[in-house]
Order: structure tokens, then C-alpha cells, then sequence
């Protein structure tokens, strides 16, 4: 009688199962966190307040009152400021000098001025209110214009900007709402005028300068 051969069946290998330590999901979620905070930081670098530090660029300033072109504000100091030729000079060196920091109101401050929607000073404790007559009896009012020019502060000498800026026609130009909050751009012409609403920033004929009297010299 033959034998049967009986063949052992192979056993089965348990398969381990890979055990994560307890805090893995926790790290998964702070990397996730750490990614994220990442690309907003970059993207807030690329879109910071501009100007920012590091930043130098000009725009000139001509101030009108009653209709007759004011000298140029005199040299100050401060991360925004003029050197007396006509220009805002911005170059932040404090953070709150960047983006809305830079702006004409903050020019006018740094300078011992005032600039409000309403109410300028000028050098010699001059001031200009909203409702104010002029000399010629007409009503004036504060408002300020813009026009970008081409030039940039790399593109030559900076008395180019401001004489071109002297000679934007009113009509060329666009109002500026809340303009003590305007942040000037590089190349910007800015005409600040008080005199009648409506009125041309240049208007009427100055006033002639008053003779000199002669010395007298005592006869002695």
C-alpha cells in the first residue's frame, strides 16, 4: 500500500505593523504651519509699503496762494524733506517713515508746518483756512493737483523735475483727494493751491513791489 507523503503547509508570516510615535501628527501640522507662514511672509515682502526704507526718491511741490507761485519751503531735515529746491526728498529711515508715513501731511510736519484738508501754514506763521478771502475779496479753498512726469530720480539732475513740474498746466493735471494723506511717487509734480475753487493755480497780477525809499543821510 503506498504511502502518502504529507507535505507541511508553510506558516504564514505576521506582518508588523509600522507603528508612528505619538507626536507625528502634531509635527505634520507644525511643519504645515511653518509652510504657510513662509509664503505670507514672502508674498508681504514683495507687496511691503512702498516707499520703504532703503528708498530715495523725489517729487516736486509748488504752492500757489491767491494766485501767485510761493518761494520754495525752506531746508529741513528728516527722512522726508527739502534741501529749498523745490523737491520732497523721501528716503525712510525709520519704519514709520515707510508707506502712509511718507506722506505730504507727514512733509508738512516734519518741516514745523501744518497741512490739513483745510488749513495750511507757510514759513512766517502765515495761515490759510478754508472760507478765507483772498486780497482780491474772493473766497479760497485748499486743493492739490498731480501729474507724474517721465523724469525719475536716475534720470538726470533734480532742478530738471522741478522746473518741468513748473510749467504743468493746471488742466493737465488731477485732483487729489485727502491730499495731506498722498504718498508721492518718484517723478510726481504736485501744485498745492489755495485761492478761489475753480480757479487757475495762477491767476490775477502781482501786486508791484513798493519803491525804495531813498537813505537820508543827516546833515552834520
Amino acid at each position: 500500500m503506498a504511502r502518502r507523503t504529507v507535505r507541511s503547509r508553510p506558516r504564514k508570516r505576521s506582518r508588523r505593523r509600522l507603528r508612528l510615535p505619538s507626536w507625528t501628527p502634531v509635527a505634520g501640522i507644525v511643519v504645515v504651519i511653518v509652510a504657510i507662514i513662509g509664503v505670507f511672509l514672502a508674498f508681504a515682502r514683495g507687496t511691503a509699503a512702498q516707499p520703504s526704507i532703503g528708498d530715495h526718491i523725489h517729487a516736486a511741490l509748488d504752492i500757489y496762494v491767491c494766485g501767485q507761485k510761493e518761494p520754495n519751503l525752506p531746508f529741513f531735515e528728516a527722512g522726508i524733506h527739502t534741501h529749498g529746491d523745490g523737491l520732497i526728498h523721501i528716503h525712510p529711515q525709520f519704519t514709520n517713515e515707510e508707506g502712509t508715513g511718507a506722506s505730504v501731511g507727514k512733509f508738512f510736519q516734519y518741516g514745523g508746518w501744518e497741512l490739513s484738508d483745510s488749513t495750511l501754514t507757510l514759513p512766517g506763521d502765515r495761515t490759510f483756512k478754508n472760507g478765507d478771502a483772498c486780497p482780491d475779496g474772493q473766497t479760497g479753498v485748499l486743493r492739490m493737483l498731480k501729474y507724474r512726469l517721465s523724469w525719475r530720480s536716475s534720470s538726470g539732475a533734480n532742478s530738471l523735475l522741478a522746473d518741468e513740474c513748473s510749467r504743468v498746466a493746471d488742466a493737465d493735471m488731477q485732483e487729489v483727494k485727502n491730499f495731506p494723506g498722498y504718498v508721492p511717487k518718484d517723478g510726481d509734480c504736485l501744485h498745492l493751491i489755495f485761492g478761489p475753487a475753480g480757479a487757475p493755480s495762477v491767476y490775477g497780477t502781482p501786486a508791484p513791489a513798493a519803491p525804495s525809499q531813498p537813505t537820508v543821510v543827516p546833515e552834520g
